[in-house]
């Protein structure tokens, strides 16, 4: 058996990936510090903070401006499923497999902890990390997995001696991921350990000109950047990650850009279900996503801002327009 983390005999592909080519429009389509265990938590951080008819995390309430009550851990757990259909039910693309499996990972930002917990079914010798600002965990959870309230923007209170560190979508969550987030990873992996993060863009794309330049999708992403920006908040990161990868150090650098179509208009069954699919996570999730930074931060009102949503969710059901999103998938490995 190679060591863990070795790179012989493994063959690194994204053959099984959607390649930028392979989306056809359908034409017959119509319209440290802190770190709390989450089964004993101070009931200040239990309580969560509530505003616009949600809740809120309280362990430095304010540094994450999107909600986690029942609807929006809903939405993630739907969200983790589609990203997982779409990287070919994978749950990693670091070279680990049962016969060479990782005995330490950290999962940042863990969320609801679908992935942690699916990781320890996966590899029930590991032990498995998962923390966030925010106690959404389920308390049932295999032997080996264990979650804890922690603010990861702070230093890191671990040995340096994990197998694996993760991320998944976490834009929006960092002043800077690469100083935040890379280099502490990049220093509490043991060598030969790999670090794994996956961010989706907030900007649409579209190949083939049907997006027009005042797509309200568009219109919206550009204004959450301009607010993220002001509270120091960086969005716009999956493109990034491969540079700050190489910059922290790590080698053996592997990128895969994964198309999500927007809405039904791609004419293979299974993505025209996957577009379907994201469009109704993205309806259900952008008030959520902007009431906090739109109100404030650029000072709007609540109930202006809504009204201002209708156009940006009905621009996401035009057919005409074949929009999709990109996840930036980067694994690299600590020499």
């Amino acid at each position: 058996m190679s060591p863990r983390g070795s790179l012989e005999g493994y063959e690194f592909t994204f053959e099984n990936f959607l390649d930028s080519s392979e989306i056809t429009a359908d034409s017959d389509q119509s319209t440290g510090p802190d770190l709390y265990d989450t089964c004993s938590l101070p009931e200040s951080i239990a309580t969560f903070k509530k505003q616009f008819g949600r809740t809120y995390h309280s362990l430095r309430a304010g540094s994450y401006v999107y909600p986690n009550d029942p609807s929006e851990l809903d939405r993630l757990d739907d969200q983790y499923e589609l990203i997982k259909e779409m990287m070919d039910g994978q749950l990693h693309l670091a070279p680990f497999t049962p016969e060479n499996p990782p005995t330490k990972i950290l999962d940042i930002g863990t969320g609801t902890g679908l992935w942690a917990v699916e990781m320890g079914d996966e590899y029930p010798s590991a032990h498995i990390i998962g923390t966030d600002l925010s106690p959404i965990q389920p308390a049932m959870v295999p032997p080996n997995v264990r979650f804890f309230v922690e603010d990861s923007t702070e230093d890191w209170d671990y040995a340096p001696d994990f197998d694996y560190i993760h991320t998944r979508l976490t834009l929006g969550c960092w002043k800077d991921m690469s100083a935040q987030i890379l280099r502490p990873a990049f220093a509490h992996l043991r060598p030969g350990g790999w670090l794994e993060c996956q961010e989706i863009v907030v900007d649409p794309f579209c190949d083939d000109g049907t997006m027009p330049p005042d797509f309200a999708w568009r219109t919206w992403a550009d204004e959450m950047v301009r607010a993220s920006d002001k509270i120091e908040r960086q969005l716009r990161i999956g493109a990034e990650l491969k540079q700050w990868f190489e910059d922290a150090g790590f080698v053996d650098v592997r990128e895969a850009v994964i198309k999500i179509p927007i809405g039904g208009w791609a004419k293979d069954v299974r993505l025209k279900h996957i577009g379907m699919l994201w469009r109704r996570l993205l309806v259900e999730g952008i008030s959520g996503f902007t009431l906090g930074l739109f109100h404030h931060v650029l000072g709007r009102s609540p109930e202006d801002i809504e009204v201002s949503l209708v156009n940006t969710r009905k621009s996401l059901f035009d057919p005409h327009v074949h929009s999709y999103h990109k996840l930036y998938v980067v694994c690299g490995r600590r020499p």
